[in-house]
């Protein structure tokens, strides 16, 4: 007897043989049992995964003689089985789309269903490839695939389901075959090396298996060209030999060499790929795939996902837990875009290609998570960032604001008239209620109302404003790049005014600066002076001369002012621990009208 190969000699001879498609199967023997068989069956999947062998296998189970009606277990012996697996069955005819995709095929084939069948129950074609019939064959295929006599069973075999038309898609049972998984291979194959007497390791048979990739014919050829090439005894060596496969302790040194910045090390393991006469980009899709098991690992370290040995397994181990999840992906990526561009290039050079893809990926900067900048911001600082939020720094009471003049203290000192709250307290004594205002009280109007403030941005907007208190209001002098945005927060500062100064005041805003305050308001508002304050105040040093340009001297006090209320910049150093030291105007003219009077921009 001729030498039969694996493919063949190992062909599924029952459904429940088919190996890796429990879903196919299970529908097709509970159709078979109760008696619900539709008029045409499509089967699709990628190559070697069991559509021409299912297609035989059902069209021995319609016609089985050995039981009265169609079984989901035919049983092999009958003339109908035994004649159906060699092929020369009468009523059961195979056909290929490529060689039979005329119309006058399809018109011979729909003559031929008028007639009876031979011996069996049903006349049954299966068309193998089916999506390479023309247009018009498909055409003339429509009505007898919907409507055939009641002897009559289509079942069609394609790698291509996208290329049928929908009309052909609508008249068919669909079943859709899927890849076998690399473990599956590996123990079907491991059933076919015991009875044949094939002793080989499991991490040869699932290399095999891998290689083949999901394909159980592709797994048989190659068991088959090895089982020649080596004998009985099948050695781990001799597979990767003879398959050209990487050695996994070489994707080992790789992936070592560039996680680690290693670009000596990466070129080292490109010499000896070509020192092996290895196919670069064979290592560097077995590389991609590797990585890719590194990152199943790393986001589930118990997944049943990757194909790994107990000893790949642990080399693995190793890698995951110390490279974050981030940069197993961004490696991943950079590789998947090389190998496309391999493919891509015009002229390509492998291994010039295979080394610029592995130095990038060498040299990508590590990234660090978000956790760990806020950890490093927080050792910076010395404090969390909320609670630098949440309680922001309480200014100096007994020192006035940077930019306020020193000789205006006196002269927003709220007046002494003020009244009491109308409820006092019930702890207070039986004298007369003292007034909210205390005339010792040596704080500024402006800094006991940004002491009341909670709002950081309101402080900062406050930072170069004056204030004086007269009768129920409370006039405020703040920069003019200030005043829309104080105009929205109004009630804010007359409900904070209750805190500052016992009463709630109306609040009245002008555009200007400290030291433009209206004297007359003030004077009239201001108390008797408290002996605290008993000195005279410091002589208002007379400003300073124009240049000879004729432009006014910019404003240091008010520029800075404006750069520290910018929300950016409070943000920034607040974040970083910083201080404003300096600020310099821009010379355009644009910034130079925005800045007032006195100002250069």
């Amino acid at each position: 007897m001729s030498y039969v190969v694996f493919a063949r000699k190992w062909r599924p001879k029952t459904l429940t043989d088919v190996v890796g498609q429990e879903t196919v199967t299970r529908t097709l023997r509970n159709a078979l049992s109760s008696g619900r068989i539709g008029q045409a069956f499509l089967l699709t999947g990628a190559r070697g995964v069991g559509k021409t062998s299912t297609a035989r296998i059902l069209a021995a189970a319609l016609n089985c003689s050995s039981t009265p009606g169609p079984t989901p277990d035919p049983c092999g012996t009958c003339a109908s089985c035994t004649e159906i697996a060699a092929g020369t069955s009468v009523d059961v005819q195979e056909i290929d789309g490529a060689s039979n995709n005329s119309v006058e095929d399809v018109r011979e084939l729909r003559e031929s269903t008028r007639f009876n069948p031979a011996r069996d129950r049903y006349r049954i074609w299966i068309i193998d490839e089916v999506h390479m019939l023309s247009a018009g064959a498909f055409n003339a295929l429509l009505k007898t695939l919907e409507e055939p006599p009641p002897k009559v069973k289509f079942i069609l075999a394609t790698t291509e389901m996208k290329k049928l038309p929908e009309t052909i898609l609508s008249r068919c049972q669909i079943h859709a075959f899927r890849l076998i998984p690399a473990r599956d291979l590996a123990t079907h194959l491991r059933s076919i090396a015991s009875s044949e007497n094939i002793e080989i390791s499991d991490s040869a048979l699932l290399r095999i298996a891998r290689a083949a990739e999901g394909s159980v014919r592709d797994a048989l050829s190659l068991f088959d060209q090895v089982y020649a090439f080596t004998g009985a005894r099948i050695q781990d060596e001799d597979v990767a030999k003879l398959l050209g496969l990487i050695d996994r302790e070489l994707l080992r040194e790789a992936t070592r060499a560039v996680f680690e910045n290693d670009s000596a090390g990466v070129l080292r393991v490109i010499e000896t790929l070509a020192s092996y006469g290895a196919d670069y980009e064979v290592f560097s899709h077995e590389l991609l795939l590797y990585w890719r098991d590194l990152l199943v690992l790393k986001i589930s370290p118990d997944s049943d996902g990757v194909d790994l040995l107990p000893e790949d397994r642990a080399a693995a181990a190793q890698f995951v837990t110390s490279i974050p999840e981030e940069d197993l992906l961004r490696l991943v990526d950079s590789l998947s875009r090389s190998e496309l561009d391999f493919r891509k290039a015009i002229d390509p050079d492998p291994r010039l290609s295979l080394e610029m893809a592995l130095l990038k990926a060498a040299q990508l900067r590590r990234l660090v998570s978000f956790a760990d900048l806020v950890s490093r911001v927080e050792q910076f600082l010395g404090e969390s960032p909320r609670a630098i939020q949440a309680a922001p720094p309480e200014r100096p009471r007994a020192l006035p604001p940077v930019s306020t003049p020193a000789h205006s203290t006196s002269r927003l000192t709220p007046p002494p008239e003020v009244a009491a709250p109308p409820t006092p307290p019930p702890v207070i004594k039986a004298e007369p209620p003292a007034p909210a205002e205390k005339p010792n009280d040596s704080r500024s109007a402006i800094d006991r109302l940004r002491e009341a403030i909670t709002s950081r941005m309101l402080q900062a907007a406050l930072s170069s404003a004056s204030a004086t208190v007269e009768d129920d209001a409370i006039h405020l002098s703040v920069a003019e790049t200030q005043l829309a945005f104080l105009e929205s927060e109004r009630d804010t500062l007359a409900g904070t005014t209750q805190k500052a100064f016992g009463r709630k005041l109306r609040v009245v805003l002008k555009a200007g600066q400290p030291d433009e305050v209206d004297d007359s308001a003030a004077v009239r508002s201001r108390p008797a002076r408290p002996a605290l304050e008993a000195a005279p105040a410091p002589a208002k040093t007379p400003p300073a001369a124009p240049p000879a340009s004729g432009k006014a001297a910019p404003n240091k006090a008010a520029l800075k002012a404006r750069a520290a209320a910018d929300p950016v910049v409070e943000r920034t150093l607040d974040l970083f621990g910083g201080i404003l030291l300096d600020v310099k105007p821009l010379d355009t003219p644009a910034e130079a009208a925005d800045d007032g009077a006195g100002e250069e921009g």
